[in-house]
């Protein structure tokens, strides 16, 4: 009995040592991997100073069997000095976190106050997208079209052309001001006698939408002197004076008994009875033969310039009596037949115009 007492108080021991043993590797093993951890999160930090040496002085111990208490009391110390070193570390990042969010938000509304007193100072034009209605005075702009003008508003070219007495080869330059109609139509300014059925039959418009544009009363009274807007109203072409046929006779000028001679009844022949051609040739060479001997052409219609156009194998002359706006007048023999005078008007822009001489 007393062996076996023995044996077992032994084995007991060996256990206690193993124990122990095993209780200091282990937390040995748990401050050196902590301190570890701890120097790449913050290895500039004070703490590792005291943690390091306090760590060989545990080494150490830890080989000394005898050294047991001393031992367990430098690891208290360490876990101690690395816990209050940690919460300092901790406590100080937290402040510096905090104070770098906080300039960090400073800064950013300062930024954001920046940006908005930048943006503030520059002006900004914002274009209306409400329905106008009224007449605006534009100006040109460099690089700016007739047409191009009218499309930006979203009227027609023939609103902005009629609006401002300008026909489609009109020029335009930087600084002109051109009066703008909020829509498509024709502005009308109202006369004696007027009325607006009178205003609506003219222009082919509306009677209702004149009134309710314009914001009439009901009954369309009007003003004598007012200007009001005729939406979707057409510009008459000015009324074609009925050719007149004269009888076959000779037609007399100043370039009669001084001009080349042409055949009778041909336009030529008329043409050179109201000018002075000293030169031959069918009516398309015209335009060439003015030019070699000295006289302008061009492609503005003048009153008493000649007018050339293209519209037979031979070509046409005529003479320009008027011109008013966009419409050219003239006079002219054998367009209703040989050898008969008569009278036209075509707009300016007619493709048939191959141009004048003056």
């Amino acid at each position: 009995m007393s062996t076996i007492r023995q044996r077992l108080r032994i084995l007991i021991k060996n256990l206690k040592v193993d124990i122990e043993e095993s209780n200091k590797k282990l937390l040995l093993a748990a401050v050196v991997l902590f301190s570890l951890t701890w120097s790449l999160v913050s290895p500039f930090n004070p703490s590792s100073k005291i943690i390091l040496p306090v760590v060989a002085r545990a080494q150490q111990a830890q080989t000394q069997e005898n050294s047991q208490v001393v031992f367990q009391q430098n690891l208290s110390l360490a876990a101690n000095l690395v816990s209050a070193s940690a919460l300092a570390v901790l406590t100080n990042q937290s402040e510096n976190n905090l104070s770098a969010d906080g300039a960090q938000d400073e800064a950013e509304m300062s930024a954001a106050n920046g940006s908005a007193l930048v943006a503030n100072s520059n002006p900004v034009t914002f274009i209306s997208q409400e329905a106008r209605t009224g007449i605006i005075i534009y100006t040109v702009q460099e690089g700016d079209t007739i047409s191009s003008i009218a499309a930006f508003f979203g009227i027609s070219l023939n609103t902005l052309l009629w609006a401002n007495n300008l026909k489609e080869t009109s020029v335009i330059r930087p600084g002109d001001q051109l009066t703008v109609l909020p829509i498509t139509g024709v502005i009308h300014k109202i006369k004696s006698g007027d009325t607006i059925s009178s205003i609506a039959k003219y222009y082919k418009a509306d009677e209702k939408e004149i009134i309710a544009f314009n914001d009439l009363p009901a009954d369309g009274t009007i003003q004598v002197g007012e200007k009001i807007v005729v939406p979707d109203g057409q510009m008459p072409a000015p009324a074609s004076p009925k050719p007149t046929v004269a009888p076959k006779t000779y037609v007399t000028g100043p370039g009669t008994g001084k001009s080349h001679v042409f055949p009778y009844g041909q336009c030529t022949w008329y043409v050179a009875q109201k000018r002075y051609i000293p030169w031959s040739g069918n009516a398309k060479s015209w335009l060439a033969n003015a030019k070699a001997y000295g006289l302008q052409t061009g492609s503005t219609p003048q009153a008493g310039a000649i007018i050339v156009t293209n519209e037979s194998w031979y070509g046409h002359v005529a003479y320009v009596e008027s011109v008013n706006g966009s419409w050219v007048t003239f006079s002219e023999m054998n367009h209703l037949g040989w050898g008969v005078k008569s009278v036209r008007t075509i707009n300016i822009n007619d493709w048939k115009i191959r141009g004048y001489i003056y």
